[in-house]
């Protein structure tokens, strides 16, 4: 289970080079953060730097938390660019089979030790805590769901989808461990259109006489039954004319 308890939704809108936004779920908080750097590929509209400047850090965390986040600094966008491209390089050696750099489980160790974001219930009359949370609060949570992501449970479940053009990296958290694509609504769909193309193009490929007209008859499509022949139609030669009969004498 997540070493974290706030709950953060987790999944977010990507938008690639032909404009049509789609819905990445990654499995994972910290790999959601991680989505905002170089990994995963600009052809899917991951891979893009989307932390320009400390207000674009704010924005993005003021949108995920479900608590008040302050103002991000200078200071602050570096930790968040070091930590984030540390559990980058981490989710692509795992879903290499690679070994983790000792230097990125330090980093991200170092995150997850400080106080984070903690968990409140709503309806009290007393505010326990701070009434808006500090940006290295909301790194530490990232850093702490890190902690879950590269776990000896999760670690072989992250992956790279299988689509031919996409890089995209997700958590699979799927029960049967058979998640294949970074959305079925993107590369699943394209594979299926894909192989049923394809199977198309091999069925039209087995069937090229169909319609042919062999005498009078016209060929339908063959069934792909193993020795299906063309019959061959051959012009008979005509029979020869036969000689007339000598007049038999009367008897």
């Amino acid at each position: 289970m997540p070493v974290s308890t706030v709950s953060i939704p987790i999944g977010q809108w990507l938008i690639p080079a032909e404009g049509v936004r789609w819905w990445f779920d990654s499995g994972s908080f910290a790999l959601d953060f991680a989505t905002t750097g170089s990994i995963g590929g600009t052809a899917a509209g991951a891979g893009v730097e989307r932390l320009h400047s400390p207000d674009d850090l704010t924005a993005w965390l003021r949108e995920r938390f479900p608590v008040p986040v302050g103002a991000a600094r200078s200071r602050d966008l570096f930790d968040a660019v070091a930590l984030r491209d540390a559990i980058g390089r981490m989710a692509l050696a795992a879903s290499r089979g690679e070994a983790l750099r000792a230097s990125d489980l330090d980093l991200v160790n170092l995150y997850a030790a400080t106080p984070d974001v903690p968990p409140s219930l709503a309806g009290g009359s007393r505010q326990a805590g701070r009434s808006v949370h500090t940006v290295p609060q909301a790194l530490s949570t990232i850093a702490r769901d890190a902690v879950d992501l590269f776990g000896p449970v999760n670690l072989e479940r992250i992956r790279v989808c299988s689509g031919d053009d996409c890089e995209v990296v997700y958590l699979d958290t799927s029960r049967a461990a058979t998640r294949r694509w970074c959305s079925m609504q993107r590369c699943g769909n394209r594979a299926k259109v894909r192989a049923h193309r394809a199977r198309k193009s091999r069925r039209l490929g087995s069937t090229p006489l169909a319609g042919l007209r062999v005498g009078d008859e016209q060929l339908e499509a063959p069934d792909e039954t193993p020795g299906f022949a063309v019959p061959q139609h051959t012009e008979l030669p005509a029979a020869p004319e036969r000689e007339a009969e000598p007049d038999r004498p009367a008897a």
